[in-house]
């Protein structure tokens, strides 16, 4: 028995022996492979912060510890809060040590949440080394604001500072803009919910491609940075402005000829007297601009830039309000910015009628609801006039051939054949094959009939500077497949983002009008039409991740494609935004198309002058149709057949909210544009920003972003009683392209 008792604790430590000499030689492998893992990433120092709703433009440092060249793919994956927003795998790169340094952009993360930071897990496929490279963190700060975001180039190798630079660049922050209201109605500081992030970045790491710069809203350059950018990041930057993007400029330091061609080509569309002429040295003298004025501004296209030429380190003299004039162009400042002095709503008074209660508005701006109230431009309502009026069957004669061939053969040939050869015994072996080889081929021929039923139509809207050239292009297309499978979409120099439709192809479904919402209620499930699209679900409490966007290889915004899990009888509408775009400019004397003052007034009566109509058929053929839109309750169309679809309507009631019609009842304007086609009131709310959206009380437009929520798109200035939108839609095969142009009442 004792001998037993010995021998069992003999084992068991033999057990524990063999147990620790195995974990010991599973931590020496893995330590192994951790020191020989070629590749170490990391956020680059140089890094700023990301703002939600426009591409991201990162940098990121990499450490080659492995000696020779290393090449494959990265693969970013950013998610957060439960939900999976993008991924990404880049072009393959090949990589010398120790160090590099990659830029990468990410594309347009938008969320009904708030997200204080991105997750990004990365990973790396090739030759020598493939495995998870870790996580990083991207920071959203002020979640909970409306962000604005600043470029402001800053070398890493000279930092120039000075009290008058920070003071310019803390004057063109947008909360010092705001107008403040008196002190007897200020209850509270109307700059709290808004926010100017800075992202200071060295000017060699600016970056060429104009889509790369619509992750800011203004570019900021002072001192000596002007002149240590290269031509071919001048010309991106030039191409953004033209799209709707905003620089402030101090040129100073010895210029080359080609910062001369840049500054004389901003103030190409110009109408001011203004010349850039340099000194002997090179430099601008500071009467380029005149002395009477501090900063001059000047319209580039759909941008606007401010230049200031005197001594930077001069004091800038001009009032506040002076001050605010200057820069105000950079933000896109109305016309006339609209208020709301008063709160105003209906309560049931004594006698049981309806009584209107008013009191002071202490938020006459609208920023403390900014970033809850604001619209998204709803794809579905480009469903109506984009979606097929059919899918492509498999012809009835193909299926009766397949029929009698099948019939052929268990039958006379089966017999005389198999009878000929004296194999009728194998009867039980052909029947079969021949029955699974025609159902093959069947199923083969309706999958090949459906697959070829994938349908792209797009509607693309060509926004136009004032001397007719196409600045920015938007393609939104619609994928409308037959058959469940993956779709690719190859893109070139653009921004891609999907949209949510909120849609469903079944026709027996209701919409329910909510104040300052749609809904679908579609088999017992509310589906939010008017948040922010494509995410506006909770996270799950199980913590699982869902995968809710597009994967992307390649390079972002060169040259990637774009890949889609679609679901059959689903459509699908994405959007493409690029800069300019590869559409020539219309060869269109637009002077012709000039309205007197006098005529606005029909468009209050929402009658086009026929003026407009027979020009745009001259132009571009019976098919084109005409819009316009001006600074009130005045709009107008042609009422051509082509605005409205043939299919009936999929949805029963559409709800109309927020229109930017300023002294005009919301619902007078609602219940007059609840019969106007879809594609009219989808082109009225993509260029007019509605007033009563917080900032867009004080901004007719933002720069260019690319994002889901479309609020990069309205062009007119509504507060503006000069300013009018034509707009012309010329049909080309299955795609619908606008053309936008801002125009001015002549006296």
């Amino acid at each position: 028995m004792l001998a037993d008792h010995d021998r069992s604790f003999a084992d068991s430590d033999v057990r524990r022996f063999i147990l620790f000499f195995a974990v010991s030689l599973m931590l020496q492998a893995s330590s192994a492979i951790a020191q020989t893992k070629p590749l170490v990433i990391e956020s680059s120092t140089m890094q700023p912060s990301v703002a939600l709703g426009r591409p991201m433009l990162t940098w990121w440092d990499v450490k080659i510890q492995d000696k020779g060249l290393v090449t494959g793919k990265f693969r970013f994956v950013v998610h957060s809060e439960g939900f999976q927003f993008a991924t990404v795998e880049t072009e393959e790169v090949t990589l010398n040590g120790p160090d590099q340094r990659i830029r990468v952009m990410l594309p347009a993360v938008d969320c009904a949440q708030s997200v204080d930071r991105l997750y990004v897990d990365i990973s790396f496929r090739g030759k020598k080394y493939s495995g998870e490279l870790g996580q990083q963190i991207l920071r959203v700060p002020f979640v909970t604001k409306s962000v604005f975001v600043c470029l402001v180039g800053e070398s890493r190798i000279v930092r120039r500072k000075s009290p008058q630079r920070d003071k310019v660049i803390e004057r063109l922050k947008f909360e010092n803009l705001v107008p403040v209201l008196p002190s007897n109605q200020k209850t509270f500081d109307e700059t709290e919910h808004v926010q100017t992030i800075l992202a200071s970045i060295d000017p060699v790491d600016f970056p060429a491609e104009p889509l790369a710069y619509c992750g800011y809203d203004v570019v900021i350059l002072l001192n000596d940075e002007f002149r240590n950018l290269r031509k071919p990041q001048l010309e991106g930057m030039l191409a953004w402005i033209k799209a709707g993007g905003s620089l402030y400029l101090e040129p100073n330091g010895v210029l080359e000829p080609y910062h001369l061609d840049f500054l004389r080509s901003l103030t190409k569309d110009d109408h001011q007297e203004i010349s850039f002429q340099p000194d002997r040295t090179g430099r601008l003298p500071a009467d380029t601009i005149p002395d009477d004025v501090t900063a001059m501004s000047i319209k580039c296209g759909l941008g606007d830039v401010v230049i200031r030429t005197e001594n930077p380190d001069q004091e800038i003299n001009a009032s506040e309000e002076s001050w605010r004039a200057i820069v105000g162009p950079l933000w896109k400042w109305r016309f006339q910015p609209v208020a709301r002095p008063e709160v105003s709503w209906q309560v049931n008074g004594p006698d049981g009628r309806p009584v209107t209660v008013s009191r002071p508005n202490s938020d006459q701006w609208g920023l403390t609801s900014a970033l809850y109230t604001r619209t998204t431009l709803r794809a579905d309502q480009l469903l109506d006039r984009l979606m097929p009026e059919g899918v492509r069957m498999v012809p009835l004669s193909l299926l009766a051939a397949i029929l009698f061939t099948f019939v052929c053969l268990i039958g006379p040939g089966d017999y005389f054949v198999l009878g000929w050869l004296r194999l009728r015994k194998l009867t039980w072996l052909t029947f079969p094959l021949a029955t699974l080889g025609v159902t093959a081929l069947t199923v083969w021929l309706s999958n090949s009939y459906m697959s070829a039923a994938e349908t792209r139509r797009a509607l693309v809207v060509r926004d136009l500077s004032q001397s007719g050239d196409v600045v920015r292009t938007n393609r939104y297309e619609l994928l409308f497949v037959a058959s469940t499978h993956q779709v690719t979409t190859d893109v070139e120099k653009g921004l891609f983002t999907p949209l949510s439709t909120g849609a469903s192809p079944d026709p027996n479904q209701q919409m329910w009008a909510g104040r300052g919402q749609g809904m679908i209620i579609q088999n017992g499930r509310v589906i939010n039409l008017q948040g922010p699209s494509p995410v506006s679900v909770v996270a799950p409490s199980d913590g699982t991740i869902r995968q809710l966007t597009t994967q992307v290889q390649g390079r972002i915004p060169t040259q990637f494609t774009a890949m889609q899990d679609l679901p059959k009888w689903t459509p699908q509408i994405n959007r493409m935004m690029s800069i300019p775009g590869s559409a020539s400019h219309p060869e269109v004397d637009w002077s012709e198309f000039d309205l007197k003052i006098a005529e606005s007034q029909a468009m209050q009566s929402h009658q086009i002058p026929l003026k407009l109509i027979n020009l745009a058929k001259i132009r571009w053929g019976e098919q084109a149709i005409v819009a316009c839109f001006s600074g009130t309750d005045r709009w107008a169309y042609d009422h051509s057949p082509l605005w409205r679809s043939a299919r009936p309507a999929r949805i029963s009631m559409q709800t109309i909210n927020n229109f930017p019609v300023p002294g005009v009842p919301r619902e007078r304007v609602a219940m007059e544009m609840l019969n106007e086609p879809e594609l009219f009131r989808w082109l009225f709310q993509a260029s007019v920003a509605s007033v009563e959206q917080g900032t867009f009380a004080l901004m007719k437009q933002t720069s260019p972003k690319g994002g889901a929520i479309g609020d990069d798109l309205p062009l007119l200035d509504s507060s503006d009683p000069k300013a009018w939108l034509l707009v012309i839609i010329v049909p080309e095969k299955d795609d619908f392209v606008v053309y936008r142009k801002l125009m001015t009442f002549q006296e």
